[in-house]
């Protein structure tokens, strides 16, 4: 029984830090810092971090935007890697109910984002869009992390035996 439980926490967290390490690290540090934040961190330094690779361009810029679709392409990205890690690690029951928490949130993003306005002509309201689903994927990515490191407390997050 020991040896297999050692093999399983091996499996679990040899999977994390391989599914981390193709995460970039700028996004591993901006989870690192929304984790620690009310500790060690402040939201305007996780804020800071989730951004950094745009903080050169003008605010609500044709540039700004266009760098801030490239972060949303790329959270997206660490964040469906690590979905996908979850979804292989936990019981087919949490799968179907992270399933549908995820079809809430989507709601929830969009609607929360969107926040009544049309961005079709106006890079300000588009800058804003992005940059609220961009910290949206951040938080959503942390918690796939810290289900997969065992840190998660969400009623989702019951790892198969």
């Amino acid at each position: 029984m020991n040896k297999f439980l050692i093999t399983l926490i091996f499996c679990i967290f040899g999977g994390v830090a391989q599914a981390q390490s193709a995460l970039p690290q700028g996004h591993i540090n901006s989870m690192a810092c929304l984790e620690n934040m009310g500790d060690n961190t402040t939201w305007n330094q996780c804020l800071a971090l989730i951004f950094a690779p745009c903080l050169g361009d003008e605010v609500g810029s044709e540039a700004h935007v266009s760098c801030l679709e490239l972060q949303r392409v790329e959270w997206t990205g660490s964040m469906r890697l690590l979905q996908s890690d979850v979804t292989d690690a936990i019981t087919l029951k949490s799968a179907e109910d992270l399933t549908k928490i995820l079809s809430g949130w989507i709601n929830y993003v969009s609607q929360k984002c969107q926040a009544g306005e049309d961005s079709t002509d106006n890079p300000s309201v588009a800058a804003k869009q992005l940059g609220c689903q961009i910290t949206e994927l951040a938080g959503l990515t942390g918690e796939y992390a810290a289900c997969l490191e065992g840190r998660s407390t969400a009623e989702y997050c019951v790892v198969k035996n």
